[in-house]
């Protein structure tokens, strides 16, 4: 049996693009479809058993119809193989008002081969190749929970630890019910979930340092009744305790979101079982557009503007979203030529930004003084480092400011934001 294994698609982003004249529709779109139907297309070219989508289809709840054509054409050719697809309501799936449906729920009206898990519960899917059972976990929405009075009441704490005993409960209860079954054919979890010990983005520190999430142990997922796990909600491809069986594994997104993610390799995952339920997994790249971001330090170059533009010269930018980001005194300010900069990018499909972050030469003795040219990182640095009941949380905080930074360059558009100097 083979299983493809994909999620955070995420349809619908539009920043660091272009409009196609061709097409009419942002560059971006185009970029998350051609991905989509290269994994589509591989699934059909490795006939595959089931698909499993661990959530979050589009941006965000409220999906274009733009956005929804794309993501039903890329479905298409696998329905039309008869190829179950088994679909599970991530975060950004979800309505955030009582009484809505989630953004995937049109999809399981027009095809019986959508098996779509709104909430926690087990079911078998039949493939050509025999029964598998999905064990379903979708994104645990607290908002939900908040309407019984006695949870309402809690920290959010409290309501994470709650929610947290409530899927553990509903794994325990299924994994003794397969121990009494004895299932001789596969059974897969399939969850929306951040789980303990994910890493976000490459070298970044464990997830439980800042979050707003849920989070759930790993433990709780590493039951041996179970063949494989397969998560969705963070974007970096990763197995999970791989000294322990079931593999746990998050597939990553197929596209880049932002320049957090731009050493990481898109793709998917494809699980192939073979007799007495022996598993290997294989990640596969998709022909994602590379984002490259340049660091420049030029605070002790004689010559800053020569050392920008050899630094650049050594990137291969052809196809690629580019960010630069220039380290400088604040006398080597004016010596620094934007126009020549841009140039030197035009190979670039986009230009992301370039900022300078200006040294300052003197600050006061005793508060520092805050400029309008530090960075976010320096500025945040500063603050904390005269508050001392901060510094025991200073890595946290700088962690989740870099993330709110990323999330900022998200949503803006065009070459230049407010961190950019010109």
């Amino acid at each position: 049996m083979k299983i493809l294994h994909t999620a955070d698609i995420h349809i619908g982003y539009k920043t660091h693009g272009v409009i196609d004249t061709k097409t009419g529709l942002h560059s971006r779109l185009g970029d998350f479809e051609c991905c989509f139907r290269y994994m589509v297309d591989r699934a059909l070219e490795e006939e595959v058993d089931l698909v499993l989508f661990c959530g979050d289809a589009y941006r965000d709840m409220n999906p274009s119809q733009t956005d929804q054509r794309i993501f039903a054409r890329c479905l298409k050719p696998l329905l039309d193989r008869n190829i179950p697809v088994v679909m599970i309501v991530g975060n950004h799936d979800h309505p955030y008002t009582f009484g809505k449906v989630n953004s995937m729920e049109i999809f399981s009206l027009f095809s019986d081969n959508i098996h779509l898990f709104r909430e926690c519960e087990s079911r078998d899917v039949m493939t050509k190749s025999g029964p598998v059972r999905i064990i379903g976990l979708p994104w645990p929405m607290i908002h939900d929970f908040r309407t019984k009075e006695e949870f309402a009441a809690l920290s959010r704490e409290e309501q994470h630890e709650q929610v947290h005993d409530i899927y553990s409960g509903f794994i325990m209860a299924e994994a003794e019910r397969l121990r009494k079954e004895k299932t001789d054919y596969p059974v897969i979890v399939a969850g929306h979930l951040h789980v303990e010990t994910a890493v976000m983005t490459e070298g970044s520190e464990r997830v439980t340092l800042v979050t707003r999430d849920p989070v759930f142990s790993l433990s709780m997922l590493k039951q041996p009744e179970f063949d494989y796990v397969a998560l969705g909600h963070i974007h970096k491809y990763q197995e999970l305790g791989k000294d322990l069986k079931p593999p746990v594994v998050y597939s990553g997104s197929i596209e880049r979101i932002s320049f957090a993610e731009a050493e990481q390799e898109k793709g998917f995952v494809m699980i192939d079982i073979a007799k007495k339920k022996k598993l290997t997994v294989r990640h596969i790249p998709t022909p994602s557009r590379r984002m490259v971001p340049i660091e420049i330090d030029v605070r002790e170059e004689e010559d800053p503007m020569l050392f920008v533009l050899s630094r650049i010269g050594e990137k291969a930018l052809e196809g690629a979203v580019v960010k630069v980001v220039i380290a400088c005194r604040a006398d080597q300010r004016n010596l620094l030529e934007m126009k020549e900069i841009r140039k030197a990018l035009r190979s670039a499909f986009v230009i992301g930004g370039i900022q300078l972050k200006v040294e300052q030469n003197s600050v006061r003795s005793r508060v520092p003084e805050l400029h309008r040219n530090l960075s976010t990182k320096e500025a945040l640095d500063m603050y904390i480092n005269h508050n001392k009941q901060l510094l025991p949380l200073k890595e946290s905080i700088l962690e989740a400011a870099r993330l709110l930074e990323e999330e900022h360059e998200d949503d803006s558009t065009g070459e230049r934001s407010e961190f950019s100097e010109e």
